[in-house]
């Protein structure tokens, strides 16, 4: 009799031990499989899922508390009422303190039904289910969900399954946490961003409408010029192309981009103004590759108008051993829209020795704005837009003017 009873208690220990070790590997494979899901809707699934798979139950019901309305609503299911993830058929919601369910919420402890039919509080919904596990998810002591299963048969649910479920949905709560800081973190960098982009498309405006004052200075100036010289036809040339280079300017910067046709034409027409306000002392040619399309490459408007006037006033009208010609050839080169602005003028050292101070800093101010522009630029849309200079030299290595390559990548529309 003796050995009888120790062989029964040999069986119970390594039965106890077995249903030790069972749990654990169960409350781990819980912890584990919740690291992998980045939504609260993730998470209650998983759990729902992982309980009818892992722990043989018959189903599986999550709830979240909803505060305004003080109901429970459910979440996530798998069972037969549910068999598909992440789709409920008629959801089910619980005002607090009614049903089993309900009453966990208010008193924040788990229970086991071993037998529903007699217990007042069960609400019964497809089929009658005579055992039932309910277990609160609970944040900083206050309930926010909860996790309940039932099954058909009367006393199912064993301690081992409330200590596996209070486990689990300790770690429930614990990456439901997790999850809203982290989504609180995105949702305030996604804003955070996008104030950002305000601020720096708010600032290219105001830096855009900074430049339109230099074009009608100077127009301004050549026409009063005409005016005082009684050149009636000069004048009324000048204040032509004044009047559709004003239009085009307009148009051009009521957005942060524009074609590169409608670009070129504004440049273009810059171009000619300041021929005809220096006598025609230059010469221009503009190429442009017939690999470019003209109408869906857009570029930043009047960005790269400060070089090409740098290089007319400062460069080709001081130019004396030969004709002034200023250059701009645009071509696509490795997803690339590249344009260079040429002039065969005195170049950099030349012209910063014979500038006057007031020259000097106007230069320095449309040139100080156009990077600052392409540099908002690439911080909001990544186009890697950049501008070098190079100072050109002859065949003896003379000064023979200046190339200002601007290039940025294509973007098409």
């Amino acid at each position: 009799m003796l050995k009888n009873e120790k062989h029964n208690q040999a069986d119970h220990e390594r039965k106890t031990l077995e249903e030790e070790l069972e749990t654990e590997r169960a409350i781990n494979f819980f912890a584990i499989s919740l690291i992998d899901q980045t939504t609260v809707e993730e998470v209650l699934w998983d759990v729902a899922k992982n309980c009818i798979a892992r722990l043989n139950f018959v189903d599986c019901v999550v709830y979240l508390r909803d505060e305004k309305r003080d109901v429970l609503v459910q979440k996530a299911a798998h069972g037969p009422k549910n068999p598909r993830s992440y789709e409920i058929f008629q959801p089910i919601e619980i005002p607090i303190g009614q049903g089993i369910v309900g009453s966990v919420v208010l008193s924040g402890k788990a229970e086991i039904i071993s037998d529903t039919s007699l217990d007042p509080r069960y609400i019964r919904d497809d089929e009658m289910r005579y055992s039932e596990i309910t277990v609160p998810i609970a944040l900083d002591g206050k309930v926010i969900g909860i996790i309940d299963a039932e099954h058909p048969e009367k006393d199912f649910f064993q301690p081992r399954h409330l200590h596996i479920l209070t486990s689990i949905a300790r770690l429930c709560a614990q990456k439901i946490r997790r999850v809203e800081i982290e989504q609180a973190y995105q949702q305030t960098e996604r804003q955070l961003l996008e104030n950002n982009k305000r601020i720096a498309e708010t600032k290219l405006l105001a830096l855009r409408m900074q430049m339109n004052p230099h074009f009608v200075f100077n127009s301004l100036n050549a026409i009063n010029k005409f005016i005082l010289q009684n050149d009636v036809d000069e004048a009324s040339t000048y204040l032509t192309k004044f009047s559709r280079l004003m239009r085009q300017m307009i148009d051009n910067t009521q957005t942060e981009w524009v074609s590169l046709r409608n670009e070129l034409k504004a440049l273009q027409t810059y171009v000619e103004l300041e021929q005809l306000r220096s006598d025609n002392t230059f010469d221009f040619s503009l190429v442009v590759s017939p690999t470019l399309s003209q109408d869906t490459v857009h570029v930043p408007p009047l960005l790269i108008q400060p070089y090409i006037e740098n290089a007319i006033r400062h460069g080709l009208l001081a130019q004396k051993a030969e004709k002034p010609l200023l250059q701009i050839d645009c071509q696509q080169v490795a997803g690339f829209l590249v344009i260079c602005i040429a002039d065969n003028g005195i170049g950099r050292e030349a012209s910063l020795r014979s500038q006057g101070s007031g020259l000097m800093a106007h230069k320095a101010h449309g040139s100080r704005i156009a990077e600052e522009r392409l540099q908002i630029v690439n911080e909001i849309y990544g186009v890697d837009a950049r501008i070098d200079v190079a100072d050109l030299v002859d065949s003896v290595g003379a000064p023979a003017g200046t190339c200002v390559t601007f290039t940025m990548k294509l973007k098409q529309s």
